[in-house]
């Protein structure tokens, strides 16, 4: 592919989807987009080294795909993770250079990710720094990965555990071309199970109505440059089996968090630079200080939890522990109580996971919750409960708090509205411990500055 124009335009379709999308047609497709960075935060002067791009129709179907590497500009980045090396990039295009072809990639089309938001603010980040206006912020986007839940059996929320659930390939994982392809067919296999009509229409109108600036008449020329090799192997295998089995988070926000914590746990080591960029992506979900904390432990408690399902300890695993809860910024103590906690055994692993989906929702006097399914309380004594306690039980708004459940996974009318509103979906379970700390927190409201 290096040496000769990008394939981003096969003339008579992607002329005809442009005037679609010109016009406003409802038949305008998907644009899939993936990245790999030098780091985890743009903001932190991390940049973009590859993108893959992959049009899709509204039906699913993938029309035409695109990658390229990118000179950032500055150092590459964890080779060791994505397998792109400094004189790889040497003679690749800029993302000055490619950003004429993505604006006519995503100009009246609905923009994916997996964990978009992570990859939106990249591309975010590098058109405005090659001088590309950008009228308002942040991008919208489709999630793949928020979705995962409505449409997958996957306990994980990384791309190769939701593939994995619907039997679509993933060549080489953290590889942009690779990613983007696997991430357009999850989306095609959302589209088809919900009969080409999905719940995210919001989210198109917002996408494909988004006034970008106006496509260039003449497009520069442009040469791709393919990666000379494959992504590297993991070596260690235990942080992969560990993440697949980890709960996920009932708040979208925490669970981007934790998708983007991942990537940085991938080494065992998280340098200063990568703590601070951390804390820039917990601030960008909207996380305070004291949430983030409340994630790490109960990460690490989720983490022991798994490690301790066959009730044996390794030196090995106790190691990978250790190591684990370096990164997360907890100590060795830290480790001992989760292990103790651990060693509950299935009371454990549902706490472990009731705590990690309750994380990041904290209710105030006033919100709106809904409950639904058959609970080990009836809806009417739950409803009587919230309204004690100064909440509004009622039906699914976009401005609903929390959906309670008696299952997460629930099919229900009220469950479906949730999703296209990203309102949390949580069991009673959760909710119990979300409710105790909202109830503690309203007997002690923190004092006033003196």
């Amino acid at each position: 592919m290096s040496g000769r124009r990008p394939k981003v335009d096969p003339p008579a379709r992607m002329d005809a989807i442009s005037h679609a999308s010109e016009q406003g047609n409802d038949m305008a497709g998907y644009t899939v987009i993936d990245v790999e960075t030098t780091g985890l935060s743009p903001e932190h002067h991390d940049r973009i080294v590859e993108i893959g791009v992959v049009y899709v129709e509204h039906d699913g179907n993938i029309q035409d795909h695109w990658s390229t590497l990118i000179n950032p500009g500055r150092d590459v980045g964890p080779t060791h993770i994505h397998g792109i090396r400094a004189s790889d990039v040497l003679k690749a295009p800029t993302f000055a250079d490619v950003a004429p072809y993505l604006l006519r990639a995503v100009t009246g089309r609905t923009i994916v990710a997996h964990n978009a938001s992570f990859d939106l603010r990249f591309i975010a980040s590098e058109m405005m720094r090659a001088g590309v206006p950008l009228p308002s912020l942040p991008l919208s986007g489709v999630c793949t990965m928020s979705w995962s839940t409505a449409y997958l059996q996957a306990p994980s929320r990384r791309l190769v555990d939701c593939c994995r659930s619907c039997g679509i390939p993933l060549g080489h994982a953290h590889s942009a071309e690779s990613d983007a392809l696997a991430t357009a067919r999850l989306l095609g296999h959302y589209l088809r199970a919900s009969s080409c009509q999905p719940p995210w229409l919001e989210t198109i109108h917002a996408s494909r109505s988004y006034r970008w600036p106006a496509l260039p008449d003449v497009y520069p020329d442009m040469s791709m440059c393919a990666r000379s090799s494959a992504p590297p192997a993991r070596e260690d295998g235990w942080l992969d089996a560990v993440v697949s089995r980890m709960p996920r988070a009932a708040d979208a926000r925490v669970d981007s968090y934790l998708d983007v914590l991942e990537k940085a746990m991938i080494d065992g080591f998280l340098a200063e630079h990568e703590k601070t960029a951390l804390v820039a992506v917990a601030t960008d979900a909207g996380l305070t200080k004291g949430q983030v904390l409340d994630v790490h432990c109960d990460y690490l408690r989720a983490m022991a939890v798994v490690a301790m399902a066959d009730d044996v300890l390794t030196p090995e695993e106790r190691q990978q522990l250790d190591a684990a809860a370096r990164v997360l910024g907890l100590g060795i103590a830290d480790v001992d109580a989760a292990l103790d906690y651990a060693r509950h055994g299935d009371s454990a692993s549902a706490r472990a996971a009731e705590r990690l989906q309750a994380v990041g929702i904290h209710l105030e006097r006033g919100d709106r919750v809904v409950f639904t399914g058959e609970m080990g309380r009836q809806r009417s004594e739950w409803e009587d409960i919230a309204r004690r306690a100064g909440l509004q039980p009622g039906s699914v708004t976009k401005a609903t708090r929390v959906v309670v459940a008696a299952d997460p996974n629930s099919l229900s009318g009220k469950a479906a509205k949730a999703r296209v509103y990203g309102v949390p979906i949580v069991t009673e379970a959760a909710f119990v411990g979300i409710l105790d700390s909202y109830v503690r927190r309203a007997e002690c409201p923190p004092r006033s500055p003196a």
